[in-house]
């Protein structure tokens, strides 16, 4: 009964998060309308959120969920948010489609990882040959992470059924054997250990240490219009990031709340995330190094610049 009602709790979250992302179109004028995803990665917005940091800067803002950054770059795209929290590989393959959105700051480094069941084989790479591993969606940064490291250890990811499915959903199928194991954000990595539901073989930075998260984006049209309000917003990501920095019990109870997930599991999904507001040179140089990896695997058709990727000039 205590798993049904766990499954249960999941997929009504799921469901909540596919309604909610549509909440957009109520946004009233002089709202900054924030995408994100559901995640231990963007920590600093929900503190932000909240502890009313938004508020104390004078701006009105409304959160809405997506299920996948690619979903999220959409709305972007289309002008129905303004600023997202969002992985680093749907945007430099939206920007390598011509899109006018920019990164206007970071949000953390590292925070994936891969779960096998708690009965799987699986002890390295090429044991991944014919089973069946779920990842949120092509292109994600989930999905680049897997199969770089497939291609790093001589594993042609053709040979591995790699399936599409939403994240809160994955612990799920694992557990009823319905996969062999997941690619995912924090804090389902840290979930599966805490609760015992599944083996932790990987974490990304025994892939690939200090791999460029999430960063925030703001459109062409928010960057053009509302300057100001932009450098508030900004200026309110790094003072959260401070905060999620400094007050580790604190931001698990916030983050915890919001996704409804244990603290444990948030004070263990802190273990396995950096978290940074300001780009650092060595930041900006792994995202070029993505986007060479993402262009080995197709995503990605040029040698994009920090130019072209970056705007840092609303940071304070």
């Amino acid at each position: 009964m205590k798993r049904f009602l766990t499954a249960l709790g999941i997929i009504v979250l799921v469901l909540l998060m596919a309604f909610g992302t549509y909440n957009y179109v109520t946004a009233t004028e002089g709202t900054i309308v924030v995408g994100y995803l559901p995640t231990s990665l963007d920590s600093a917005l929900f503190v932000a959120d909240n502890l009313g940091m938004f508020t104390k800067e004078g701006l009105k803002v409304q959160l809405v969920p997506f299920r996948t950054g690619s979903e999220l770059i959409d709305a972007a795209n289309n002008n129905q948010i303004d600023v997202g929290y969002v992985g680093i590989t749907p945007v430099t393959s939206a920007i390598d489609q011509n899109s006018s959105i920019k990164i206007v700051a970071a949000v953390n480094t590292e925070g994936s990882g891969i779960v096998v069941s708690n009965t799987s084989n699986i002890r390295n790479a090429t044991d991944f040959e014919g089973k069946k591993i779920l990842i949120p969606k092509v292109g994600s940064i989930q999905d680049v992470l897997f199969r770089y490291m497939l291609l790093k250890n001589n594993v042609n990811p053709a040979t591995v059924n790699i399936t599409e499915m939403d994240v809160p959903l994955m612990q799920n199928a694992l557990t009823s054997g319905k996969v062999d194991g997941y690619v995912a954000w924090e804090p389902y990595i840290s979930q599966a250990k805490v609760n015992g539901t599944g083996i932790v073989l990987m974490n990304s930075n025994d892939i690939w240490p200090d791999i460029p998260g999430c960063v925030v984006i703001a459109t062409k049209s928010f960057m053009t219009k509302k300057p100001t309000e932009l450098q508030k917003f900004l200026k309110v990501h790094i003072e959260a990031t401070e905060y999620v920095n400094t007050h580790a019990n604190e931001t698990a109870a916030i983050v915890s709340k919001k996704l409804g997930t244990n603290v444990n599991v948030e004070l263990e999904a802190r273990n396995h995330i950096e978290f940074l507001a300001v780009p650092t040179p060595a930041f900006e140089n792994n995202v070029l190094e993505m986007i060479q990896v993402q262009k080995q695997l197709g995503y990605v058709k040029t040698n994009l610049t920090i130019q072209q990727l970056f705007d840092n000039n609303f940071l304070p």
